[in-house]
């Protein structure tokens, strides 16, 4: 009866190892499988854009959660980076709210995506800039300030002054005006090529001799 015993208990020993053999190697098979899909490589690449114009978005933050890995789209918004199944990628740009997106089991080793970003507005403090840091100072530079002695030119810009100047001109300002768009006119005209003698000109000796019947060409002496 005790062989028997002895012999039931070795039986029960040597089953209990084996369980837990077995155990630990399913484990260990787990453990090799998760550390390869954590090794698996994705080339990851996309497009970022508004979510409200689908304007590309450059200089956006693009970074792995956890990890220092990361990259920075250009100006239309393109980015290409490495990752693997399951990663948490964490876009970011000033202006723009966070998002983030994990990245799917795939077989492919390639994946493309096109993220949308959400314009962020943000509220900061008035910041009131005075030139002075206290109202003393103030008060001290404004009292000791010299001002330019600019009474002739204020004196210029006197109204009466401005209107007796513009009645004593031959042209006022709108005559003067059409005189030298018609100078710039004949001037392009002829541009490339000889000018014409008006001393040979019918025209302008008709105006010569106008202006002389008038009076206009008497010698002032």
């Amino acid at each position: 009866m005790k062989k028997l015993f002895l012999l039931t208990l070795c039986l029960l020993s040597l089953t209990l190892s084996a369980q837990d053999s077995t155990q630990v190697k399913s484990e260990s098979t787990k453990s090799n499988s998760d550390s390869s899909v954590k090794k698996k490589l994705i080339q990851f690449t996309g497009i970022i854009v508004t979510n409200d114009s689908l304007m590309g978005v450059g200089n956006v933050n693009i970074r792995i959660a956890g990890t220092l890995s990361g990259t920075i789209s250009n100006d239309q918004g393109f980015f290409s980076m490495v990752a693997s199944p399951f990663d948490t990628i964490l876009f970011s740009a000033i202006g723009y709210k966070t998002e983030k997106y994990v990245v799917p089991d795939l077989t492919a080793k390639k994946y493309t995506m096109i993220q949308t970003l959400t314009q962020d507005t943000l509220e900061l403090p008035e910041a009131i800039v005075k030139p002075y840091i206290s109202k003393e100072l103030f008060q001290h530079y404004f009292v000791s300030l010299e001002l330019p002695d600019d009474q002739g030119d204020l004196d210029n810009m006197d109204p009466e002054t401005l209107k007796e100047v513009a009645m004593a001109m031959s042209m006022d300002g709108s005559e003067n005006g059409k005189y030298v768009l018609r100078q710039d006119a004949g001037r392009y005209y002829y541009s490339g090529q000889i000018p014409p003698i008006n001393i040979l000109n019918p025209f302008a000796w008709a105006q010569f001799i106008k202006a002389w019947k008038d009076g206009k060409l008497k010698i002032e002496r």
